[in-house]
């Protein structure tokens, strides 16, 4: 069961994903000993994830306060004319009282989580990325561009990463193109072969 709940972890966004984290957070040290077996054959990503469910486990009152803060600010905008709390609001917020303690825990969770997120929370978590150094938030940003299907959130990171753009964000932009540049130059070899393939 713990396998199957770290698989799902590792390939899963949205509520499968806060569902397994969960089961694993509640097996406590089987669970803790399982991730910390894993630690040495994952990915970086994969490394992340693990790094976050290890911080639950050991009960980071950073991340516990963080969590706490979007139930209490969601609650109090409930009461007043806008209704939800304002991004930028949320995001100074979390800059300000967590500074880069946070990051390591809203990384993970903006792309695992915004499925299921509300929009103003998905949004000043961007934003609270585009308040940190490059080295806290560009990796994040990069990743998000690039794998989110809404324009609306990837043109906020652009925004954000832009805000932070120094030599370190320009690296990986550039990593990040060439690494891009692989499959899509396949399959403009492919396409092209199959043209020349299909004009005679």
């Amino acid at each position: 069961m713990i396998e199957q709940d770290y698989q799902i972890v590792i390939d899963s966004t949205g509520k499968p994903y806060l569902d397994a984290e969960q089961r694993l957070i509640s097996q406590g040290g089987t669970a803790d000993s399982f991730l910390r077996e894993k630690l040495g054959q994952a990915d970086p990503q994969a490394r992340r994830i693990i790094q976050i469910i290890l911080e639950w486990l050991s009960e980071n009152e950073t991340f516990v306060a963080v969590m706490d803060y979007f139930k209490r600010v969601e609650k109090r905008a409930s009461t007043t004319a806008m209704r939800v709390p304002p991004a930028d609001g949320v995001a100074t917020y979390l800059a300000q009282n967590f500074g880069k303690s946070a990051a390591e825990l809203l990384g993970v969770y903006l792309l695992k989580l915004f499925p299921i997120w509300p929009k103003w929370q998905t949004s000043g978590v961007i934003l609270y990325f585009g308040k940190l150094d490059s080295s806290a938030s560009a990796e994040t940003l990069i990743r998000l561009i690039v794998t989110t299907p809404n324009d609306s959130y990837r043109q906020l990171a652009v925004t954000s990463l832009v805000a932070v753009g120094d030599e370190n964000v320009l690296d990986k932009i550039e990593d990040q193109l060439n690494f891009m540049a692989l499959p899509q130059n396949a399959l403009q070899q492919a396409a092209k072969q199959i043209r020349e393939s299909t004009e005679t």
